[in-house]
């Protein structure tokens, strides 16, 4: 699966959840990126792949679908992450 085939989500739920905390308190509670966090307050439209989604929702101990309703809605079908050899 290429980076363009990743689901993507908002950070919105993620900046939600800390909120009330300072950036480097985020950093330290987390273990999230300062930088990362400041350029998500600061452009809080910004999406993320489904696997970082899943990686900041298990640093703040949540399942990534406690985050984001739309996490087990699958449109799409699942792809092997690799090819299985056929027997000629």
């Amino acid at each position: 699966m290429t980076a363009a085939q990743l689901r993507r989500y908002p950070v919105a739920p993620l900046l939600h959840f800390f909120a009330d905390l300072p950036s480097r308190e985020v950093q330290k509670q987390y273990g999230i990126n300062y930088t990362t966090i400041v350029r998500w307050r600061n452009k809080p439209d910004t999406v993320i792949t489904e696997w970082d989604a899943d990686r900041y929702a298990v640093a703040m101990g949540k399942h990534p679908g406690e985050l984001w309703e739309d996490w087990f809605n699958i449109d799409a079908p699942i792809q092997p992450w690799r090819r299985l050899k056929q027997r000629a």
